[in-house]
């Protein structure tokens, strides 16, 4: 996340901490780093994250935009403490005096509190003036419209100083690890540094949910032992947990330095009526950020789903006195398992392949190994050549942990020959026109764990009548609602009852006994099936 400090030539400082890769500088009310100057352009600068790094750019605005004093005309890396100038206005990136908690000895004592599940004061019932109503009415009117989190909760904190006798507001969310950060904050207190919240009070009122008012700071034991307290001068604070009325978010935290402005117990009755309406926004905000990123990668995924389809053979080759058919069907929207066939001079070659994991990044593996497969097939006449080339270039681009099952053939169809090389991948079974099974085993280990390995070429007939169905583990592994497993048993008792159709008779036989043995149960696992039958 990264944090703004923004001064303007008034003194007034706000605080902007985002995670937004873009933040836009300007006069629009949508902006990030909303600024209202004459001299400020409507889109006017712009701060934006590339990799680690953040960077500011000048959208061609009339005054032109400063970094650290001198003005920029190409994108501008920026480093912690740097100063970006716009108009009057100056934006300091990861001020190292932002908002801090102090190191407090002791827990203040409240002079008083309302509880968010039941907000009434203790001392019966109070009409609020009526500058807070309206205030409450303009809040509410800005919730509603359509604006980044960080420009509405500006805006709140700017009502929130202008309705009451509050000099400095923030507002502090929960981060993944449940830390306390600065979101949002506004000061116009005449004294100027590092603005700090007691910890206990605000965990305090958090773990209370209650709104907790020290009308006195100078009159408390605890917090006028505090000398970073004392250095800034707080008479009266309000700290109210940001409770949606399931959880709570975090915290708005309010102070004055004015003696004669202490707070009361309707400013509490006030601030604590506001932190619901703020923490119900906050969460519809960050719901509705986590929709649209969901849509965009959902978008992505429907991309890279329509890439992956596109790297299966669009047509299957026809080979005469073979018939051959193939079918994969992913578990998520992009899977590991692969196959391909390839026609390269008189022989035919059919690969298939399984990537460890599921998801984006293997599909990206299995697209490396098509890619890789395409180009190296017609190099390589010997299979255990081709799998020891592939394998030596794939340890060099795999990760810990990941590797590659690939069972890989070429056929000579005119003498009916196959010479194949097996590196960790499921055996295949070749079924022989009088019922026997023989089974293609691993010769080697899978690719991309050791560049030196070495692996065998074999070498079988497969004469008229014969069936060979290669396929990946989803298929033997699939579960029932027993938690039992289709098996190779399965397998083979469903390949030999189907082996009189042909390849797309045998390979939807199979297919529709591994969906009536899950049942209901979901896939697991990506399934691929390739049949080839000699006719």
């Amino acid at each position: 996340m990264a944090t703004f400090l923004v001064s303007s030539a008034s003194g007034e400082q706000r605080l902007v901490s985002s995670k937004k890769s873009l933040l836009r500088i300007g006069r629009l009310p949508e902006s990030e780093i909303y600024l209202d100057e004459p001299v400020v352009s409507r889109r006017h600068a712009d701060i934006y994250k590339s990799d680690t790094s953040y960077y500011v750019k000048d959208m061609g605005s009339r005054n032109g935009t400063l970094v650290n004093g001198e003005r920029i005309s190409q994108p501008t890396e920026i480093s912690p403490g740097d100063t970006i100038g716009i108009g009057n206005s100056q934006i300091v990136y990861e001020p190292s005096d932002g908002i801090s908690f102090l190191k407090e000895q002791g827990t203040a004592e409240p002079t008083s509190s309302v509880s968010l599940s039941a907000p009434t004061p203790s001392g019966g019932q109070m009409m609020a003036p009526l500058v807070l109503l309206e205030a409450v009415a303009d809040i509410a009117t800005q919730m509603v419209q359509d604006k980044p989190l960080e420009s509405l909760l500006d805006s709140i904190l700017s009502l929130c100083l202008d309705k009451t006798h509050a000099e400095r507001a923030a507002i502090m969310l929960h981060d993944e690890e449940g830390k306390l950060m600065p979101r949002a904050y506004l000061s116009r207190a005449k004294i100027h540094g590092q603005f700090a919240i007691s910890r206990s009070i605000a965990r305090q009122a958090m773990d209370s949910n209650q709104a907790i008012l020290i009308k006195d700071v100078a009159g408390d034991d605890n917090l006028k032992m505090s000398e970073s307290i004392a250095n800034l001068h707080i008479r009266s604070a309000i700290c109210t947990p940001l409770w949606n009325g399931e959880k709570t978010v975090g915290v708005l935290y309010v102070d004055t330095t004015a003696p004669e402005h202490q707070f009361g117990d309707i400013d509490l009755l006030f601030y604590s009526t506001l932190s619901g309406m703020i923490a119900e926004k906050i969460q519809n905000a960050l719901l509705a950020d986590i929709a649209v990123d969901k849509r965009r990668l959902d978008a992505e995924l429907e991309i890279a789903t329509q890439i992956q389809h596109r790297l299966f053979p669009a047509k299957i080759p026809s080979v005469e006195g073979y018939d051959l058919s193939a079918f994969n069907r992913s578990c998520t929207e992009v899977g590991g398992d692969y196959f391909d066939v390839i026609a390269v001079d008189s022989r035919i070659a059919i690969a298939i392949a399984d990537v460890s994991g599921k998801g984006i990044g293997a599909a990206m593996l299995m697209s490396n190994l098509q890619a890789m497969l395409q180009i190296r097939a017609g190099e390589f006449a010997d299979p255990s050549e081709l799998t020891e080339c592939m394998n030596v270039d794939l340890s060099t681009r795999m990760g810990a942990g990941q590797f590659i099952t690939m069972f890989y053939l070429a056929l000579n169809p005119e003498e009916g020959r196959i010479r194949y090389c097996n590196a960790g991948h499921n055996p295949p079974y070749l079924l022989r026109k009088n019922g026997d099974i023989v089974t293609l085993e691993v010769s080697g280990m899978p690719l991309g764990i050791l560049p030196d390995l070495k692996y065998e070429t074999s070498e079988i007939e497969i004469a008229t009548g014969d069936v060979l169905l290669l396929y990946s583990d989803g298929i033997t592994e699939c579960m029932d609602g027993d938690d039992d497993m289709f098996g190779d048993d399965r397998l083979k008792e469903v390949l030999k009852q189907s082996a009189d159709g042909d390849a797309h008779s045998i390979r939807g036989a199979n297919f529709s006994a591994v969906d009536t043995f899950r049942q209901d149960e979901p896939y697991s696992d990506d399934m691929t099936l390739i049949i080839l039958k000699r006719s």
